[in-house]
Order: C-alpha cells, then structure tokens, then sequence
C-alpha cells in the first residue's frame, strides 16, 4: 500500500487544483476514512483544500500483507457521515472482508439510495480473482450508485484521475441520472426517454467494448466525442441532445456495465448573452440562457479562464520524446540542444558535420558525441578548443626551477617554494604501524610541502609495508637536493610484500632557501599507497594540533593529548556542550579518540538527516550540532513553565586504528534548558503563524527576523494553524524579533506597521499601527510595549477595531536594524523629529489572515464569482491502510 501512496500524492494535489480551478466558487467538503483489518476510522472532516492536502500528504503507511480488508465498515462510516451528493472514493488493494455481513451491505445499499452519493473503487490489487464475491461486491456498489470500478496498475493512477477530474469538477446538482445497466459479452440494445432539456449526455462504459451506436428520436446516428478510453473503461460526450427516444447498442466481448448521465448547464443562471463569457472560452445557447465553457487547453468557469501548463504534471502532455513546453493554451514538444526532431523522436545532430553547427576555433579538432561535440586544440597550442592561443610554458619562457602556469591569455612563473599546498598529517611517519586507514595518494597533483610531527621529508630508505596508515609505504629511492642543484627528478619506490620497489613513479624535488624541501607529485601508481615522511626529520617547534604536545610514550614520539584530556577509554570522552539559540553543539576533541585507538577522521553519524558534523583542523576538534526543531529527528522538549528543556542523542559510529578491525558506538545525550520567552516559545510550538526575511548587515553577517502571532500578554503562547479566528473585542499580541549573527551593536526598530484586509501590502485600504516608528495615538487600545531598544519588539491592540466591516485582517511590519554605536535609535514621537543613528535597509514581514468569527461565509457567498456558486461538491477518501503515521 505504500507504493500505492507515493503515486496517488503526487495527482492528489494536481486533482484538487484542476476541481477548484474549473469551478472556483463552490463550496466543498473534503473527508477521509481510514480502514483496514482490524480497524476502521477516524473520520476527518475539512472544507479547507490545503488542510486536506496537508493531512493527505503527511500519511504513511507501513506494515501489510494480510488480506481481505474491512471496506464495507469503511464505507459505510463514510455514507454515515457524507451529506446528500457526496463523491466517494475507495482507494485499495484488497478485496472486502465484510462482504458477508447482510445487515451492513443492505445497509450501505440503503445509505446509497437515500443521499444519492456515487461511490467509485480504486483497485490496485487483489486477493483473488475479479469473479469473487469479495471483489463482485465492489461492481455491485458502483452500479447501484451510478460510480464505477477503475482496476489499475500503480502507474496508470494519473489516468483514473484524468477521468475523476471531469466528473468532480462540476457541482453535485448539475447531473441528471437517465439510465443504468450491467451486461453479458454480446451485443445488446436498448432504448433511453429524455423528457427534459440537456446540456449534453455523458455515457461512461466498462468492460471489453467493440462498438458503441447512439441513434436519436429520428433513428440518425449520432457523433460521439471520445473523452477517456482505457482497458478499465471510456467515456463519451455527446452534446445538445433533443428530448424523445433515444437508441444506445453496444457490441461488447465481456461483462460490461454502462451509465448515462444527462448534465445541466452549470454556469447559466447569470450569464444571458455570450458577451460574459471570457475570450478564452466557448458560448453555447441554450432554450433561455447560454453556457461559458473554457476553451481546450485553459481551465476555469468559462468566466474566467487561465492557461493550462500542460508541462508541470507528465499524464497533462503527450511528449513521449523531447522536452515539453507549455505555450499559451497548447504545449510544444521540443527536442533538447544538441538534437533535431525527425519522424516523432529526436536524433542527434552531428555538428562537426558543417562548419557553422559548431563553434570549434580555427584549425582545432572537432568530436562528435552524442548530444553534443567536443573541440581539441592542436598540439602546441592551450585552450578550450573554442579559443586557442600559443603554450609559452612548452617554450621555456620561465626561469630554471620556476613552475610555468597557462591560463588563457597569459602564464605565470611560479616559484613552488612559495606557492605549494601543506601536507600536515602525523600519520604519514614511517614510525607509525597502527593508524592504519587505507590512504591513498593517487589523486595528488602539484607541488607539496610536508610539516609537522610526522616528519618534513620523505624517507631516503626502505620503509616497510602496512607503514605510514596505507597498504604500500613509499619512499625515495636517493638523496635530497640542495639549494644549489634547483629542481632534480627522482624515483620514489613502493614497498610491498617484501619488495622495497614493488611500483615506483618519478617525482620532482626541490630545496628551498628556508631550508625545507617541496616535492612535485604525480599521484601515486595504484591505491592503497602514500608518501611517506621521516620521523627524524620533524621539527617540534611545528608538530602537535592545539589540544596535543609532542611526547615519548611507550617508546615512541609522537603527538598526544595534553593532561587537560587524557582518557584511558571510550565512555571517558565528554563532549563539551554549548547552547546556541537555534541548535546544540557537541565539541569532541580528536586527541581523546585517538588515544583510545579510534580513528578521529572516520567518525560518522548514525543519521545525518538530522544532525550535522564540522570539523575544525585548527583545535583539532569536531562539533555535532542538533537544530532545535519542534518534531525534528527524535527532539524532546518538556516545559516546566519558567524553561523549555531540550534533549536529544545522538551516535556515532567509530572505526578503530590498527590491523584488527573493530567498530563501536558512542552514544551521547545532549541536554541544554532555555529560558521560555518570546523566541523559545516559537520554536516549540506547532506550526505556529510565523514570518521571517534574512537580513544582510555589512560585514557584520546574516541575521533572519521573525514576526509572529501571541494568545496572551506573555508572548509565550503562539497561535498555530493556517489562520487565527479572533471575535471583534479580542486582543492581538504582535512579537518581532531577530536572531543569528552577533546582534550586540543592533536594535530592532518597528518602522511601519499596518493593517490591510487582503494579504497584498500595497492595498489602497491601511491602517497604520506604527508610522514612523511612532506608535497610532488614535488608537486607544494600542500599546507599543518594546520598539527600538533591544532585538525584539512587542505591541498588542484590540483587533477589528481599526478595520470596520472588514473580515479579515492581515498585518504588515517594515523592519531594520539600528546600529547602536553609530548613535541614538529610539525615534523622538513628540511631533519633533531628532537625529537618530543611521538605520539599515527595510525588511518587510507579514502574518495572517486573522479572521472575524461573526463573519465567517461559505465560499458561495464570495464576491467576484459570476457563475452558479451555491452547490456543494464533496470528496471522500476511504484509504485502506496497514498502520499510519501522522
């Protein structure tokens, strides 16, 4: 069933944007039931789009494996709380359990005939043959409420939706039920009265279907428009049909069922004359009045019509080559950069084929690949293969010892005693037989310089094997220059397997006037090998990272935790803890790790979704941090009503030093108390109403400011959810504040704050809260209580007052911050302006909508809908489900 999940969320969305687009003022319920076996329910009941889209997008399922499933209880829940004209969809891969409980099918069949909702079955799957019972109670229920029974691979969901789409996205009382039927194979005839005016009839077949004949009352055959045809069954639209007798003969090679609907107009009690419909659309006339329908390739209420991207969902295109892009109300099919379209697909153009497909440069190499060519400058020459120019670094233009460096345009001379990359690492010491790692050196290239307490020069003897933390230690096979002798080549052997040269390279080598040595190398002949460095050779003054000193322990020199960290084992180490505001941090220092032979540099985490590592070479340290994230990767916060408590573990899988291979795992709980405030108290709640900008100060850093919506005076408790339902008299506690960054020399200033009743900031309706930065003193009920003094502000006022009839409300803020060092920040609000420090740029911030309970209206009440608004169209999912995580 999961599987069945991942493809039925990504039309879900898509379903419920066409419905709404196609007619955008009617007022729809969404529900949804769960079942399964042994459980059916709960209910969950919406008439917000985005809610249900929300809950729908967060189920999960998991488990499975047993069938049949309770689908008739499932069902039956749904009818029981569906109104009349509901819509009900049954998403499964299980036949019915229940199918044998009598009372409950003749009380579905009962439910069925008194709200007149049409329930359709989503079979993915089946726990025998489609001629079971178990699975025949499905037909039977979609034949009694006029739906249908869709049985579909994972992948041809899209295509059920497609036909879905037109049946929802018209309103329950648009559609008149003329005729319903199920068959045997053959050919069978039938006749049909229409005794009323109709837009169209809609006829929907399942079943093997040869042929399909619609003779009208004069015996003529009629045009059918196919709409939807796939094995599990079509639909056709036959339009303007008179009243009389109408002929419907199907030639069919299986059992088949077969529905006729006759469909009002659904946009005409306002429309008169074709003058109202949009340019976009069709005007049909009708006995009294005319229908506005939306042209092929846009989408609305015939009103009102908007472009289809056809391109943003795969099943809305038939681009089965190239790339789809959408044009106004139609869609091209192109073939990407590099190919042509030639008989319906697209084939490679060969651009080295003619001078002007290709922009090689003169005289270059041109290399046809697929897609695309390739451009090669001839020898002697450097660049791109679109522009070439002369090598001076082939020519000798250097001095003797310099490393010649061509870019397009120009070269260097680079001295390598200058300009080299340091090789800090102790592991690379022929003394070191047990931080053993599998390094490999085969991707160095470049001059490099070694330092530290490894040694600062390769060994100029034999090393052994399983040496310096890889498989085959390499070493220089001579001696090392002197200043004198500029850069000389050598040979640098590999041992391995008793052979001191089992593979050996050329490296170049010079001696530098501050007395060490760079080397030019050229990555190493195969892996696991290294170049290794002579203990002998280390300098002290340059070996330990910060938190070790250069010691002799158990016979050997080395680097080693300084008294402040020794540990003699694993459940020694204590991170070091610090508390930030957005996230914990465990500090680790390696030093401790390596001394109870773990590997520091192959640390890893047991999930790194939810935490993050940064290593820090310069303290020789790693931190782990946590984001502190209500809900996020297992975070735990408690409130004991003064601090909120965060607590959280983390692992850490550690690979040991040596030849023996061991692994363990360090668990560490961090744990770090906040103050409950204004910020805290965010971060803690459930999708709070919140609203934030980044803020770039200077050189200073990034900052992020948040505005956010409070119950009460504290400031501690949020408002949650997609909106805020307020009475007239009740009051409204507005925090803003800034985080991130040092904000020590900063003030947040409250500049302009105002209210409009749409979310547009630029609504011509403002009332102004602050102005200025200087608080309304119209307004009796406002009280600005933090504003330019700290790095929050904080005002409360009575809500709806400012406003008069509106019913809705959205707030806007137009922040910055003060530099508190430059001058003054608080804003002089008696009349007579004073000098003030110079503020930053304006951040602008919104939260809302805050809606006026007394004047919550159904959609159809909404103005700006020309069309037929009042009808109520409602969905209901019954997804069969193992266990849900929500």
């Amino acid at each position: 069933m999961s599987d069945d999940f991942i493809q039925l969320k990504s039309v879900n969305s898509w379903l419920l944007d066409r419905v709404t687009a196609r007619f955008p003022c009617g007022v729809r319920q969404y529900t949804m039931v769960e079942f399964n076996d042994p459980t059916y329910g709960p209910v969950r009941i919406t008439k917000s789009k985005q809610q249900f889209a929300d809950f729908f997008s967060s189920l999960v399922a998991n488990g499975g494996g047993d069938c049949p499933e309770l689908a008739m209880h499932g069902l039956e829940l749904a009818l029981e709380n569906s109104p009349p004209n509901s819509f009900i969809l049954v998403l499964t891969d299980a036949s019915a359990l229940d199918y044998r409980n009598s009372s409950l099918i003749n009380h579905i069949y009962s439910l069925v005939n008194i709200t007149k909702s049409q329930v359709f079955f989503l079979i993915t799957g089946l726990c025998g043959s489609i001629y079971d019972a178990d699975f025949l109670i499905y037909r039977n229920i979609a034949a009694a409420s006029f739906g249908h029974v869709f049985q579909v691979s994972l992948l041809d969901l899209n295509k059920v939706f497609n036909y879905l789409d037109l049946k929802l996205s018209r309103p329950s009382n648009s559609s008149v039920r003329l005729f319903s039927g199920d068959y045997n194979a053959g050919y069978h005839s039938g006749n049909l009265t229409i005794a009323e005016n109709f837009t169209s009839l809609i006829i929907t077949t399942d079943g093997v279907i040869y042929s399909i004949q619609v003779l009208g009352p004069d015996s003529t055959e009629l045009p059918l428009k196919q709409i939807v045809k796939e094995v599990w069954g079509s639909m056709y639209q036959l339009k303007n049909p008179g009243q009389g007798i109408w002929t419907i003969a199907i030639n069919a090679g299986s059992q088949y069922s077969v529905h006729v609907e006759g469909l009002t107009a659904v946009n005409a009690s306002s429309a008169r004359n074709c003058s109202q419909c949009h340019p976009n659309a069709t005007c049909e006339k009708y006995v009294g009045y005319v229908e506005c329908n939306c042209k092929e390739g846009f989408i609305g209420d015939g009103f009102t019509c908007s472009d289809i991207d056809e391109c943003a969902y795969s099943w809305s295109n038939n681009c089965s080559y190239g790339i789809c892009r959408n044009t106004f109300g139609s869609f091209t099919c192109d073939c990407p950069s590099g190919f042509t379209s030639s008989a319906g697909t697209c084939i490679d153009i060969n651009e080295c084929a003619r001078p002007e497909l290709n922009r090689c440069y003169l005289w270059t190499s041109c290399f046809n690949t697929y897609g695309n060519y390739s451009c090669y400058c001839p020898s002697g020459y450097y660049g791109d293969g679109f522009h070439c120019e002369i090598n001076e670094c082939l020519y000798g233009f250097c001095e003797p010892g310099a490393e010649c460096i061509k870019s397009l345009g120009s070269y260097t001379c680079s001295d390598p005693c200058l300009n080299h990359t340091v090789l800090n690492e102790p592991w690379r010491s022929t003394f070191n037989m047990y931080d053993y790692r599998y390094n490999c050196d085969y991707y160095k290239n470049g001059w490099y310089r070694f330092i530290g307490s490894g040694g600062v020069r390769m060994p100029e003897s034999c090393t052994p094997a399983y040496g310096c933390g890889t498989d085959a230690s390499m070493w220089l096979l001579g001696t090392h220059p002197i200043v004198r002798d500029g850069t000389v080549a050598r040979t640098v052997c590999a041992s391995w397997w008793g052979s001191c040269c089992a593979w050996s390279t050329t490296v170049q080598i010079k001696a530098c006037p501050g007395g060490y040595h760079v080397y030019r190398l050229n990555g190493t002949p195969a892996c696991s090998l290294t170049y290794c460095t002579d203990p002998s050779t280390a300098n002290d003054t340059l070996t330990c990272p910060a938190d070790e000193q250069w010691q002799l322990r158990d016979g050997k020199y080395g680097c080693y935790c300084t008294d402040k960290y020794k540990v003699s084992a694993v459940t020694d180490i204590r991170p070091e803890l610090t508390c930030n505001e957005i996230d914990m941090k465990a500090t680790f220092h390696k030093c401790q790790l390596k001394s109870v032979n773990f590997n520091a540099s192959t640390v890893a985490l047991e999930d790194t979704s939810c935490f993050t590592l940064y290593d820090d070479p310069n303290t020789n340290t790693f931190s782990i941090r946590a984001l502190l994230q209500a809900g996020r990767c297992g975070l735990q916060i408690t409130n004991n009503k003064t601090h909120a408590i965060y607590k959280n573990t983390l692992n850490l899988a550690l690979e040991s030093i040596g030849l023996i291979t061991r692994e363990d795992e360090l668990a560490v709980t961090m744990s770090c108390a906040y103050p409950l405030d204004m910020m805290v108290s965010l971060d803690i709640a459930v999708n709070p109403i919140i609203s934030y900008a980044n803020i770039s100060v200077g050189g200073t850093g990034q900052f992020t400011a948040y505005m956010a919506l409070y119950q009460d005076s504290s400031y501690m408790t949020p408002y949650g959810g997609s909106a805020v339902m307020l009475t007239t008299k009740s009051m409204l506690y507005i925090g803003v504040y800034i985080r991130g960054g040092d904000t020590s020399q900063y003030v947040l200033v409250m500049k302009n704050c105002y209210a409009t009743p749409t979310n547009n900031s630029d609504d011509a309706v403002k009332y102004y809260i602050i102005k200025d930065s200087c608080p309304n003193k119209q307004d009796t009920t406002l009280s600005v209580l933090e504003n330019a003094v700290s790095r929050q502000g904080r005002l409360s006022l009575e809500v709806f007052k400012f406003v008069g009839n509106y019913s809705s409300v959205y707030i806007h803020c137009a922040i910055s911050l003060c530099d508190i060092t430059a001058g003054s920040c608080s804003p002089s609000c008696s009349g007579i302006r004073s000098r003030s420090a110079a503020v930053e740029q304006s951040y602008q911030l919104k939260v809302g909508p805050i809606i006026r309970q007394d004047t919550v209206t159904p959609a159809s009440q909404s103005s700006g809908c020309i069309g037929k608004c009042g009808s109520l169209v409602l969905l209901v999912f019954l997804l069969m489900t193992e266990v849900l995580y929500l």
